[in-house]
């Protein structure tokens, strides 16, 4: 059978922001659809009732199958429900659809039907557009996340874009050409394509209402649709985002990593205008032009910190920085904004000139 997801969607939050899902589905005739919820993990979520039930014009919602073995006769056989409590999502997959299974559902947490839930409209057609499964990204607040965009044609000059799912659209947020959008700035990177034609997006500074639905692809391609959710219980220390300094003068600034992970390479990059340049990594290397002014001052292995010191400042040294650590195909970044002010003239004006 055809599996068959998301046609649109945008994020709901009738009760509380911690499940969110696909408001739209559209599935074929004979073929199947799943609908996948996230939920933040705490542990009344995790051990709750998790249920879907189907909206009747009386406006009451008639439970179909819930965690507690309950299935409506109506639906025996061709509906199943997978709950996943480490990844904070369960997933509802009906097959055998039936053009009578169009209409208004709830999928939720909770004892009652009204509780924690996400509103969806299913619409089964004839034919419907194929698209592949969503995959789960998890962060922490104020941490960073990497997701890997599907291979693609290694030859392609096609725009990368990264975009969020609204109700009948998806609204860019960053591409490949050097747009990013307001809320992002300094903190998101699309990478060149790798030699497989796959690319990550690289998002730090992570903040809650980054969770949600979104797209990474090329244009004109089948784009990965992808769930990312940020824990709001983090443990990440909050650290500043800006710091000043006079031209002439130096900046230090301590940048942290999970110090239990083994990263290839500890770095410093230049962001601006959605792509980031190297400056210098713990290998030794030092772009041209911060030589002798830029260094890798300290690093503490047991707390995953390192310090960056920038000697000699210009005004042309304001800017978003990033620092970031590999480790594979995953990268952990923070950034931090640079503001250089003209350095101070000190003169003495007698009062007294005659």
């Amino acid at each position: 059978m055809v599996f068959l997801f998301l046609l649109a969607a945008l994020l709901q939050e009738p009760v509380s922001s911690s499940l969110y899902g696909p408001r739209f589905l559209t599935g074929e005739v004979g073929g199947s659809v799943t609908h996948q919820c996230f939920y933040s993990i705490s542990p009344a979520n995790k051990y709750d009732r998790k249920y879907c039930c189907r909206i009747a014009r009386s406006g009451v919602c008639f439970t179909i199958i819930s965690t507690t073995g309950y299935i409506s006769k109506d639906y025996t056989g061709r509906v199943s429900l997978k709950d996943i409590p480490q990844n904070g999502t369960f997933m509802v997959t009906m097959t055998d659809l039936r053009s009578s299974d169009t209409g208004s559902y709830r999928c939720g947490i909770g004892i009652t039907n009204r509780d924690l839930y996400v509103s969806l409209n299913l619409t089964v057609l004839a034919d419907a557009e194929v698209l592949g499964p969503t995959d789960l990204v998890q962060g922490m607040l104020r941490g960073s996340v990497t997701v890997l965009c599907p291979p693609s044609d290694t030859q392609s000059s096609k725009k990368r874009f990264w975009c969020k799912l609204g109700r009948s659209s998806c609204v860019l947020i960053a591409d490949s050409d050097g747009y990013v959008g307001r809320s992002y700035q300094g903190r998101i990177f699309i990478t060149p394509q790798e030699s497989s034609g796959a690319f990550k997006v690289l998002i730090n500074d992570l903040r809650k209402e980054d969770s949600g639905l979104y797209r990474c692809g090329m244009e004109k391609l089948s784009p990965l649709v992808v769930a990312l959710q940020v824990t709001t219980a983090s443990a990440l220390p909050k650290r500043p985002k800006f710091l000043s300094g006079t031209v002439g003068g130096s900046l230090s600034w301590k940048c942290h990593c999970d110090p239990k992970g083994a990263y290839e390479k500890k770095y410093l990059c230049r962001w601006k205008e959605g792509s980031c340049s190297l400056l210098l990594d713990a290998d030794g290397f030092v772009h041209e032009s911060y030589k002798g002014r830029i260094q890798i001052a300290s690093s503490d292995q047991e707390n995953g910190t390192y310090v960056v010191v920038l000697s000699h400042l210009r005004e042309e040294d304001a800017g978003w920085y990033w620092c970031g650590a590999n480790n594979g195909h995953t990268e952990h970044t923070s950034s931090v904004k640079l503001h250089i002010q003209k350095e101070l003239i000190k003169c003495c004006i007698s009062l007294e000139l005659k």
